[in-house]
């Protein structure tokens, strides 16, 4: 057994094209998606826009407005970039210029905001809008108890902040949009795995070579040539995923998180899942390469790889028909990853490694009884 294990290893290491699939594309694929997600974060931030502010007797007659204006065009949060005009018509010319992307008028000492067509498209022209939606309801709130007879003092004590959106860190690890695209990437790289058991079983296998056919007639017990014939799969798979883990960590800057040895331990069982469904795959002899990755590929899709709208056909399907999410095996691997992420209790990780441990066994045995049947008669 450890005698064929070790066969297997060589023989696998110097397949080029096997670590090309299992190694060589997980690499290239995170090396698109650094290009893809190095704004990720950037894309709901609202950058400073050019604003012009009709600075005339109706601004300066707006109670706080100077102040708001000051406080938009200052500060880590800046919103808007300042340029003074003395007229609406001047600002308009502005404007017409693209020197300016809108400007601000006081009618009727309710500041109005005029956007271009490019101004009216940016993130920021929404910030925008809420701020003076806010300002106009404070001062309309103001007047009002100002006509109930309250004095400027009570006024002041009136005064309350009010907090729209308040950022609250919910798990222990700052979760990133691109992090689900990631731990997609690692359940894709284990599938592929199952091409590195497809070509060693397919190494033992009497009706696939000479040496397969001799061993096929040694007196070596099934169970032990499939044994050793996966463990040397696996433990070349597992170190292509230990390759791209650090990849990953390193050069990408996936955050993994605290618990990064546990999801150490989950690939290595997702490694030795995948490597058994190939076995299976291996003693089908209608099976080739492409149909390994065909299948790798397809499963995949539910679980967001492809992008936002697989990740919405992965959450169609988990939460309408979750039996059958559950069984798809990659599906089984990026919640092993997630859950590490996603949950304060280590249960539900520890749910999915048993049911990724109860498929290996599962997808062993099938092929076990599948190589039982490969007799010297049946070649």
């Amino acid at each position: 057994m450890w005698a064929t294990c070790a066969y297997q290893i060589l023989n696998l290491l110097r397949s080029k094209i096997t670590l090309l699939w299992t190694m060589g594309l997980p690499i290239s694929l995170s090396l698109i998606f650094m290009g893809m997600f190095s704004n990720l974060d950037q894309v709901y931030r609202a950058e400073p826009i050019a604003i012009g502010i009709v600075h005339d007797e109706d601004f300066e007659q707006a109670p706080g407005l100077d102040e708001m204006v000051t406080a938009l065009a200052t500060g880590d949060d800046q919103l808007i970039t300042v340029s003074f005009h003395e007229s609406v018509e001047e600002a308009e010319k502005a404007a017409k210029d693209d020197d300016i992307l809108g400007y601000i008028a006081v009618d009727s000492r309710v500041p109005v905001l005029h956007l271009t067509t490019r101004g009216n498209g940016t993130s920021s022209a929404l910030v925008l809008r809420a701020v003076l939606d806010s300002y106009v309801q404070k001062q309309a709130e103001y007047a009002a108890l100002a006509a109930q007879g309250l004095d400027p003092q009570q006024l002041v004590t009136a005064e309350v902040t009010r907090v729209f959106t308040e950022r609250t860190q919910v798990t222990k690890t700052v979760v990133k949009p691109a992090t689900r695209y990631y731990y997609a990437l690692l359940a894709f790289t284990c599938g592929m795995g199952a091409l590195m058991a497809l070509e060693a079983v397919r190494n033992v296998a009497g009706r696939s070579s000479a040496v397969g056919a001799r061993r096929t007639l040694a007196g070596i017990p099934r169970w032990k040539v499939l044994l050793g014939t996966i463990a040397g799969a696996w433990i070349c798979m597992f170190g292509c995923m230990i390759v791209v883990f650090m990849f990953l960590k390193f050069v990408a800057g996936v955050q993994f998180g605290s618990r990064a040895g546990w999801l150490v331990l989950a690939i290595a069982l997702s490694s030795l899942m995948t490597c058994a469904g190939g076995s299976v795959l291996g003693t089908i002899r209608q099976c080739d390469p492409g149909i390994v990755s065909a299948i790798s590929c397809l499963l995949s899709l539910f679980t967001g790889l492809y992008g936002d709208a697989s990740q919405r056909l992965a959450n169609m399907v988990e939460q309408g028909a979750p039996l059958v999410a559950q069984m798809n095996p990659l599906w089984q691997s990026t919640r092993s990853f997630l859950s590490l992420l996603y949950y304060d209790e280590m249960e539900p990780f520890v749910r999915s490694c048993m049911v990724i441990c109860a498929m290996a066994g599962v997808f062993f045995v099938i092929a076990l009884i599948r190589m039982r049947r490969m007799s010297y008669e049946r070649l």
